[in-house]
């Protein structure tokens, strides 16, 4: 009997092969070559899920914008201020897998200067936070809302291209003084 492959869960762990390649050598060092060795498969095996490079790479991007939406789910049982701060606090680049996603975020960012279909996908994702993050500050009704909700994200932008360049200095404690701080 053949044996039966969840596709959806191959994508999906060739996507996070690939984002530890981006992580490492860039967008322009995901070769589908490098992004199946690093799966431990075979080129061909990763052209039977993705067509191409282009292909592969835009999932990759929303597979990781996914992950971090996935989180927003079990925070139900916590007042909106809790909400907030937890999701602040967790896009930092306090963990090895947040900071994975940073890395593959702006390795994307740059990338998408010249690529309108990329740059979609992040312009909706950040939409998509900033709405969120409005939907959870003391008035979300209110016309400062959105505008508190972008101080914010650029506070934790600010931070976390700080704690990307310069770990040492900036440790995940330093990270969550500096949110506290900016949260007042």
């Amino acid at each position: 009997m053949p044996k039966v492959v969840d596709a959806d869960q191959r994508r999906s762990e060739l996507a996070t092969a690939a984002a530890r390649v981006i992580a490492r050598d860039g967008i322009d060092g995901a070769s589908l070559r490098e992004v199946a060795a690093e799966a431990g498969w075979t080129t061909g095996a990763l052209v039977h899920y993705f067509a191409n490079k282009r292909e592969l790479l835009a999932f990759t991007l929303q597979s990781s914008l996914d992950q971090r939406r996935s989180r927003h789910a079990v925070r139900a049982a916590m007042t909106s201020c809790e909400t907030l701060r937890t999701t602040l606090l967790e896009a930092l680049p306090t963990t090895d897998e947040n900071r994975l996603h940073w890395i593959v975020t702006l390795a994307f960012a740059a990338q998408a200067a010249g690529d309108t279909e990329l740059a979609e996908i992040q312009r909706m994702a950040y939409r998509g936070f900033r709405s969120r993050v409005a939907s959870l500050v003391d008035d979300p009704d209110g016309p400062a809302a959105e505008r508190e909700a972008e101080r914010l994200i650029a506070l934790v932008d600010g931070i976390a291209l700080q704690a990307l360049f310069d770990p040492d200095l900036w440790t995940p404690r330093r990270q969550i003084e500096a949110l506290e701080t900016g949260l007042g």
